[in-house]
């Protein structure tokens, strides 16, 4: 029998990748100069985006807060091509 993993499971690298092909062409997803670590850059209000099973938008970030079935959690800041957070603008959480 085949192996499977479950979307929600995936490293925020691969995810966030995986976030990437979803949305080809709108999302983004690399180093910022604003902010250490990766991040993902859209214009693209998240509510239009896709997700993959297991993470969503809420609080400016790309995570899978509480679908993790191993207990990880992990999230990915969703910035603006202009720089600015979609924190500030988006205020809803596309998992409800």
């Amino acid at each position: 029998m085949a192996q499977t993993v479950k979307t929600c499971d995936l490293s925020k690298d691969v995810a966030a990748n995986l976030f990437c092909l979803l949305n080809e062409g709108k999302v983004f997803y690399g180093i910022s100069d604003i902010m250490p670590g990766n991040i993902l850059i859209t214009d693209v209000e998240p509510k239009n985006l896709i997700y993959p099973e297991g993470w969503y938008y809420a609080k400016g970030s790309y995570r899978n807060k509480h679908n993790s079935s191993t207990g990880a959690y992990s999230s990915v800041i969703m910035l603006k091509k202009d720089g600015s957070f979609w924190e500030d603008t988006a205020k809803y959480c596309t998992a409800d």
